[in-house]
C-alpha cells in the first residue's frame, strides 16, 4: 500500500499535555503544525494533577486561564500532620499573592488538561491526527522524514522540525540514540483518585508516620457531593506491587486507614509504580527536540512533572517561531537546551532528595518526622510567611523563579565578576521571569496583560526610562510599554527591559536622568 504523504513545518509526536501545549502554542503563532499519537483520543484517567502558577500564566497567554479555573479547584494552603494528626496550615496564596496572579496551586487533572487543549486546537481547525505512530524518522538534509501508521495504512510526513513529546518511554528518543541518564528507585508508589474521602484538613495534606507517608490533593466534590482527593503513598512490599492491583489497593486503603485515620468510599483510579530520576543527555538532535517526559523524570514530590513539560514546550515554541519568522538566525534554537536541561537536572536532583527525604527508614529520619517535627511546626509557620525564605519557597515550588542565563558566557562571566570559582551571582532581573506587578488603577491590570500578544517587546518603569526605552524598542522593531516604577520588584524609576515572548527578560538596564 503507498503512503499517505503530508508536509507541515513543525511536527508534534505526542498528544499528552506537553504536545498538546506545543500545539496550541504553533497555532497561536500561525506556524504550520501537525500533532500525532497513537492512542485513540485523550488521556481518560486523571494521572498529574497540579497546575503550578507559571504554567497559568502560559495559560493566560493562550487566553485559557479562565476556562481552566471554571474546571479546577484552587488549593490555597498546605498542611502537613503526623499520622492523623494534622497540623496549621501554611497558606500558600498568601506567600504567593505578590508574585504572581495565580498564588496558590489549581487542581485540573491531566485528562482534564488534555481536553481542554484539543478543543483549542480544534478550534483553530487543527485537529490531533489520533491513530497514528511513530515508526521512524530520517534526515535526508532537505527535510525531516517521519515514517508513522495511521488508522488506514503507512503515512509519510515531512517536516522542517520535530517535536518529540512521546513520554518517558519515547521512541522517538531512542531512535536517535540519545541516553536517559538517571536511576529508579526501590519504592513503590501508590496513587488512587478516592471518593467519599473522610479524615484529611483542608488543601493540601502531607503526613508522615514512622515509615511512610501520604500525600493528598483537593479534587472537589463529586457528583453525590462527596469529597474527592487524590492520594499518595508508599507499598513496603515491591516485589507483589502491580501483580494484583485488587490486592495493592486493599493494601494501600489500609495503611490510609490504620497510619493516617484516612477513609474512602471508592476508587475512579488506581495504579502503582516506581519513581524514575531520569534526564537526557541531549535535549535536541538536530533539527528534533526532545520535551516534557521523553526529556526528565522525576518523583511526583512537589507536582512539577506536567508543568515542567508545559513550559518545556512554551520555551521551545516561542524559539522555533522567532526562527520561521526570520527574526532569529536557526543556531538560537540551541538555547532551547542551554535553558531548559539545567532546569531539569535542578529539578531531578531536588526532588529525588525530598523523595528520599520522605521514604527514608532510618532511625534518625523517623525521629525527625515524628518527633521534630511537631515541635519546629509551630515556629516555622509562624515565621514562613514574614521572612524572605518562604516566598522564595512559593516561587521555586511556583516554577516562577526559573533563571536562564541568556548567552553562552554569561555564566562564566558572572562567576569571574563576583572572584569565587563556584559562585555564579545570578541578576535580580536579567534572565528571570518577568517580575509580576498588578496595576489596579492604570490602562491594563497589570504588566503581564500586553505579553498575552506573544511579542518581543520593551518595557518601561516610570519616565526616566523613556528615551532610552524608546531607543531599544526602535532598535528592535518592537512595541513599547510604559508602567509605573516598582522598586520593591527590582523595577525603580528608569528600568528598561526588552522581554522576549515567553515572559522572560532578555536585557535589563536602569536609565539615569
Amino acid at each position: 500500500m503507498d503512503a499517505t504523504l503530508l508536509h507541515t513545518d513543525v511536527l508534534v509526536i505526542g498528544a499528552g499535555p506537553t504536545g498538546l501545549m506545543a500545539g496550541a502554542w504553533l497555532q497561536k503563532f500561525g506556524i504550520p503544525a501537525l500533532v500525532i499519537d497513537p492512542k485513540s483520543g485523550p488521556t481518560r484517567e486523571s494521572r498529574a494533577l497540579a497546575l503550578q502558577a507559571r504554567s497559568m500564566e502560559i495559560y493566560r497567554q493562550l487566553g485559557l486561564a479562565e476556562k481552566v479555573k471554571e474546571r479546577a479547584v484552587p488549593a490555597g494552603e498546605l498542611r502537613p500532620g503526623i499520622g492523623a494528626r494534622s497540623f496549621k496550615s501554611i497558606k500558600l496564596n498568601r506567600l504567593g499573592y505578590s508574585q504572581t496572579a495565580y498564588a496558590g496551586l489549581t487542581m485540573l487533572e491531566q485528562s482534564a488538561n488534555e481536553e481542554l487543549l484539543s478543543e483549542q486546537l480544534a478550534a483553530g481547525g487543527h485537529e490531533v491526527l489520533w491513530g497514528h505512530g511513530f515508526d521512524s524518522l530520517q534526515d535526508t538534509g532537505e527535510h525531516l522524514l517521519i515514517k508513522c501508521t495511521g488508522p488506514n495504512g503507512p503515512v509519510d510526513i515531512t517536516a522542517s522540525y520535530v517535536i518529540a513529546a512521546d513520554g518517558a518511554a519515547s521512541p522517538v528518543r531512542e531512535s536517535l540514540d540519545i541516553n536517559f541518564e538517571g536511576n529508579t528507585n526501590d519504592e513503590v508508589f501508590y496513587v488512587l483518585d478516592a471518593q467519599g474521602v473522610t479524615g484529611t484538613g483542608s488543601g493540601i495534606n502531607l503526613r508522615f508516620s514512622e515509615e511512610n507517608f501520604m500525600l493528598g490533593f483537593p479534587m472537589g466534590p463529586g457528583a453525590d457531593g462527596a469529597q474527592r482527593r487524590r492520594l499518595l503513598g508508599i507499598l513496603h512490599d515491591p516485589a507483589t506491587a502491580s501483580q494484583r492491583p485488587d490486592i495493592d489497593e486493599d493494601r494501600a486503603r489500609n495503611n490510609l486507614r490504620e497510619e493516617f485515620g484516612i477513609r474512602y468510599s471508592s476508587a475512579a483510579w488506581f495504579t502503582t509504580y516506581r519513581v524514575h530520576h531520569r534526564v537526557a543527555e541531549h535535549f535536541a538532535k538536530g533539527r528534533v527536540f526532545l520535551t516534557g517526559d521523553a526529556a526528565h523524570i522525576h518523583s511526583p514530590i512537589g507536582a512539577q512533572g506536567m508543568n515542567t513539560g508545559l513550559q518545556d514546550a512554551h520555551n521551545l515554541v516561542c524559539k522555533l517561531a522567532d526562527v520561521l519568522t526570520g527574526r532569529m538566525p536557526e543556531s538560537y534554537l540551541a538555547r532551547y537546551e542551554a535553558e531548559r536541561r539545567p532546569v531539569a537536572l535542578r529539578l531531578v536532583a531536588t526532588t529525588d532528595k525530598l523523595f528520599a527525604a520522605a521514604t527514608a527508614n532510618t532511625t534518625l529520619a523517623r525521629l525527625v518526622r515524628t518527633r521534630l517535627l511537631p515541635m519546629i511546626w509551630p515556629i516555622a509557620i509562624r515565621l514562613m510567611g514574614r521572612i524572605p525564605a518562604g516566598r522564595r519557597a512559593f516561587g521555586y515550588l511556583s516554577q516562577i523563579r526559573i533563571h536562564y542565563w541568556m548567552d553562552d558566557g554569561a555564566a562564566d562571566r558572572a562567576t569571574l565578576a563576583t572572584g569565587f570559582a563556584r559562585t555564579r551571582r545570578r541578576g535580580a532581573v536579567l534572565g528571570r521571569r518577568l517580575p509580576w506587578v498588578p496595576n489596579r488603577s492604570g490602562e491594563y491590570p497589570d504588566n503581564f496583560e500586553v505579553l498575552n500578544d506573544a511579542s518581543w517587546q520593551v518595557h518601561v518603569y516610570g519616565p526616566l526610562g523613556r528615551k532610552r526605552g524608546q531607543t531599544l524598542a526602535d532598535e528592535y522593531s518592537v512595541p513599547l510599554h510604559e508602567f509605573a516604577p516598582a522598586p520593591k520588584r527590582s523595577l525603580p524609576d528608569g528600568s528598561v527591559l526588552l522581554v522576549r515572548p515567553d515572559m522572560f527578560v532578555a536585557h535589563f538596564e536602569v536609565a539615569s536622568a
